[in-house]
């Protein structure tokens, strides 16, 4: 019975480690998904508010709760998810034109989604953003990782790097 009760101690404090290597690689991910939500949330209700209880246009109600949304959302980037691997050589105003140039892109199957939604469709306008929201914060984390981030060298480059570092070694 001992043996049975190390064991399971052993188990659990393996399962434990695995789960904090998981947590630390994936750091800006878990972060990213909570202040994302966040964001979501803030895109949520100002277009519910805009659409629902001012009666806006769906276009307009959408687009002003993207530009709220997307403000706190490159705030929380820049300050609370990616402080790991960070970007210096560009300056905030570089990181807010492109943050802004992905998210804009991201802006027209956000709009789409939601005209589809609401005047085709004639769905719930919160079930509509809801979904509109999960499938758009997918592109956006991939794309907004690239605005944050110290890019890393491409295959290529690392190739390159390696064979003239090998020449430069069989030289000496």
């Amino acid at each position: 019975m001992d043996k049975k009760k190390q064991a399971v101690v052993s188990d659990e404090a393996n399962i434990r480690k695995l789960g904090e290597k998981l947590v630390k690689r994936h750091r800006n991910l878990w972060v990213y998904m909570i202040f994302g939500f966040v964001a979501a949330l803030i895109n949520t209700v100002a277009f519910m508010v805009l659409h629902q209880w001012w009666h806006s246009a769906v276009v307009i109600s959408n687009t002003i709760a993207f530009i709220i949304s997307n403000l706190a959302s490159f705030f929380f980037n820049q300050k609370a998810v990616f402080i790991n691997n960070v970007d210096h050589e560009h300056t905030t105003w570089h990181k807010l034109i492109v943050f802004f140039t992905y998210r804009i892109i991201s802006l027209i199957p956000d709009t789409l989604i939601m005209l589809v939604g609401l005047s085709w469709l004639h769905l719930n306008a919160l079930l509509v953003k809801i979904i509109d929201q999960v499938l758009v914060g997918i592109f956006n984390y991939l794309t907004t990782r690239s605005v944050f981030q110290k890019q890393e060298h491409t295959m290529i480059e690392r190739a390159k790097m390696r064979l003239h570092e090998h020449q430069k070694n069989i030289k000496k």
